[in-house]
């Protein structure tokens, strides 16, 4: 027996095991439960993983190098690279990538033998020495798809993969609470043969404002303050945006509104004027209302009779009422007083010269390019034009298609002022469409949709435009023909191909039955569809004899163009307000959002139905109680600075504040080689010397953009207010009124009050008047307490600003 044990216990080892182990595996169950099997019951089949679909070079590899940083212009995508490795600028020329990347130096970034030891990887994992330190870890989905790339032979782009056409993201806007989840975005590509991809682990997502929401790299989205942003999607050359609104907390419990996430549009409320109990049925203020109403936010009252005409009488003609027609509307009792006042305004000649001045501003007429000459031939034109309200679009015809003497035809003076194709994109395309291509120039616009190709394009219908001589005004007269020559190309730069004269945003002409298939099969208020830009064109195919800048200015000027509309829409918008609705008003793009879109849209649509009426505009948006709106704050609405919860003050450009002055003072400044009487408003170009414009901001004309005119405060205006030459001269000026009051012994109060009517518009409190008086009455010298007075008046917020 002893013997036989060890044989005993191997085969319990080999029998009873085993057995005991497969019973294990089985669970209990009690009689009642107990499971029985289907006699020949088929065994599970183990479904197959699905193939992965190869990487792409462009889908693939370029966007990743694009979402980490990699070929952003502090990076590899710099003018000259960065470490002897130059990338694109956001990717735009895959091509170019993947041969710097595959082949240059040799083929020393990539190791197909051992693709993990690549330099391509290595380096961004910071295993080997790296100036842009560690970009991902072995971990991250990126890695793995540039690891498999390399492993698949690192392809470059394939010429049969069917182009990107536009991305859209979802949602597309969201309404949150302060305190809420966070959630996730998803964007979606839109290819050329109508295939679609999620592409959100790809993109490169950003927030354009994280104190109000930030986002993850994957595209996770979360509420930090109150507000509205956008975060900002990009992927393969395109942009996307999606809002994001977090309702501001009522006043009255200082605590965050209770709001549900939704994705549909705000219920608005009619705004309630303050000043009556009439609710505004004006089409503006319902749309500034809904906004209001998702954020949560409160509108101020609207302004007294005495703010009104100050703030219209600048903002339309860019000149203080005077005396008289000040204590004459305070005095007008007649409801409709503030719509007449309105149509008075857009009738003076004052009009016409203060437009004049902006107009002039944006296509930079100064001598030093024109000649005297043709200064004052393109000026006057414009002038004409603004007096007999010429609509946008003729104007704007008119300036493209201008050509023939300089001095007889004013708007052929544009191609005086840039004579390059390049210039003439870069000017026509910020001023007449709101959209700066200086980026595309050179490189894809980082932020936008346009393309090097997109710019050269549009460069190439200005290509046949010369200049020539002409001695019709003298052999010394300067002036120049503006004329079309019968050939003539712009070539793309790097590849140096003759460009095809195209519109922006031809490539897309396809998106648009696809696009309605999309809007027409998603449900409402959860939609999404791609952004396309606000005007697909169609190619033109210019005759090779004809002036192709008639097939621009067609273009540029049609109806179905809603940038021409929307960009002009902003910009009288911005004039008014200070600020536009897209802000800066000349840098309309995706990327850049209307802070009100339907707002936008609307006053876009009012002035294509208007035939591009200027003053119909203008009237239309002064009549609204959003511009009538107080500055002062009332509720939650101090911090908000983006939807016109109230006005926003502005200090008063240069010429204006100059104009001012001397019409408080009773003065008239003296320019050089002009007549005495001469309104800063009314000076041809800034090459008039004016030492007090030059302070406050006059801009000098040499580029178009909004921002060459200075309106934020500094020291050197604050010291030229009060010790300058020029404000205390005027002051004291024998011919000035404060003189001419004194003598003619005028009683203080009314001294007093035609000070503060001219100045501010509105009469001293019994507050005021008190403490002057009693100054007044005590002064051995009452001409320097008069003085003081009025340098204080001039030196005010009050007067300085528009309010």
């Amino acid at each position: 027996m002893r013997n036989r044990l060890p044989a005993l216990f191997f085969c319990f080892l080999v029998c009873a095991v085993p057995a005991l182990a497969q019973k294990a595996k089985k669970p209990l169950a009690s009689s009642s439960k107990a499971k029985i099997s289907a006699p020949n019951a088929s065994p599970k089949v183990k479904t197959p993983m699905p193939e992965l679909a190869p990487v792409s070079f462009v889908r693939d590899v370029a966007p990743i190098l694009t979402r980490r940083g990699c070929n952003t212009g502090a990076c590899h995508g710099a003018q000259f690279g960065k470490g002897g490795f130059k990338l694109s600028l956001a990717g735009f020329d895959p091509d170019l990538d993947h041969v710097n990347l595959v082949k240059q130096m040799r083929g020393r970034r990539v190791t197909l033998a051992e693709p993990a030891q690549s330099l391509f990887l290595t380096k961004p994992l910071m295993t080997v020495p790296h100036g842009g330190g560690i970009r991902f870890t072995p971990k991250d989905a990126d890695y793995a798809v540039l690891l498999r790339w390399l492993k698949e032979g690192a392809k470059g782009p394939d010429a049969t993969e069917p182009p990107l056409l536009s991305i859209s993201v979802l949602p597309v806007e969201r309404v949150v609470p302060r305190v809420s989840p966070a959630y996730p975005l998803k964007v979606t590509a839109l290819y050329a043969d109508n295939s679609t991809r999620d592409v959100t682990s790809h993109a490169r997502i950003n927030s354009l404002n994280d104190g109000i929401a930030s986002a993850t790299p994957e595209g996770v989205v979360k509420s930090n303050n109150y507000g509205q942003t956008s975060i900002m999607i990009r992927y393969g050359g395109f942009a996307a945006v999606s809002a994001v609104v977090v309702p501001y907390p009522s006043k009255s419990n200082g605590n965050a509104t209770k709001t549900k996430p939704t994705k549909g549009k705000a219920k608005a409320k009619p705004p309630l004027s303050s000043s009556s109990s009439v609710l505004s049925s004006h089409p503006i203020d319902l749309l500034v209302a809904r906004k209001l109403t998702q954020l949560n936010l409160t509108p101020s009252s609207v302004c007294d009779d005495a703010t009104f005409l100050r703030r219209v009488s600048l903002d339309l003609t860019g000149t203080l009422p005077a005396l008289e027609e000040t204590r004459a509307f305070l005095k007008d009792k007649s409801p409709d007083k503030r719509a007449k006042r309105i149509d008075f305004l857009l009738n003076r000649p004052e009009y016409a010269d203060y437009w004049t001045l902006k107009w002039s501003d944006l296509l930079r007429v100064r001598r030093d390019s024109l000649g005297a000459k043709g200064m004052w031939s393109f000026g006057n034109w414009i002038h004409t034009q603004v007096t007999q309200n010429v609509p946008l679009d003729k104007f704007v015809r008119d300036l493209i298609t201008a050509k023939g003497s300089a001095f007889t035809n004013g708007p052929a003076n544009l191609y005086r002022i840039a004579r390059e194709p390049q210039d003439l994109t870069e000017l026509t395309s910020q001023v007449f469409l709101g959209v700066r291509m200086q980026c595309a120039k050179c490189h894809q616009h980082p932020f936008e949709k346009w393309s090097q190709r997109d710019y050269y394009q549009y460069a190439a219908f200005f290509a046949r435009v010369r200049t020539k001589d002409s001695k019709d005004f003298g052999l010394f007269g300067q002036e120049q023909i503006v004329r079309i020559n019968d050939d003539g190309d712009v070539r793309h730069p790097k590849t140096n191909e003759v460009m095809t004269p195209t519109p922006l945003g031809t490539k897309l002409a396809l998106l648009k039955p696809k696009v309605k298939e999309i809007r027409d099969a998603t449900p409402a208020k959860t939609s999404a569809v791609p952004v396309v830009p606000a005007v697909v064109a169609n190619p033109v195919n210019p005759d090779a004899s004809g002036d192709r800048r008639t097939l621009l200015a067609d273009w540029l000027t049609s109806k179905e163009n809603r940038l021409f509309a929307r960009n002009f829409a902003n910009r009288y918008w911005g004039y008014l307000f200070g600020k536009g609705i897209v802000n800066p008003i000349d840098d309309m793009r995706v990327t850049n959002p209307a802070s009100n879109p339907a707002l936008l849209d609307y006053l876009a649509d009012t002035l294509i139905k208007n035939n591009y009426d200027v003053k119909a505009l203008l009237r239309h948006i002064c009549l609204s109680q959003t511009y009538q709106r107080s500055s002062e704050v009332t509720g939650n609405n101090g911090a908000d600075e983006a939807f016109f919860t109230h006005y926003l003050p502005k200090r008063l450009p240069a010429e204006s504040l100059l104009d001012a002055i001397d019409s408080v003072c009773g003065t008239r400044e003296k320019y050089n080689d002009l007549p005495l009487g001469t309104h800063a408003i009314q000076l041809p170009d800034p090459q008039v010397y004016n030492e007090f414009l030059d302070t406050f901001g006059r801009p000098i004309r040499q580029n178009s953009c909004e921002c060459e005119r200075i309106s934020e405060v500094n020291l050197s205006q604050t010291l030229r207010m009060l010790n300058g030459d020029t404000v205390n001269n005027k002051i004291r000026d024998d011919k000035g009124k404060l003189n001419k009051n004194l003598n003619a012994k005028r009683l203080p109060s009314l001294i007093l009050d035609e000070m503060y009517l001219s100045a501010f518009g509105r009469l001293p409190t019994l507050r005021e008047k008190r403490i002057a008086l009693g100054v007044i009455a005590f002064a051995p010298e009452p001409r320097q307490v008069y003085e003081d007075v009025l340098l204080t008046l001039l030196n005010s917020k009050e007067f300085l600003f528009v309010r």
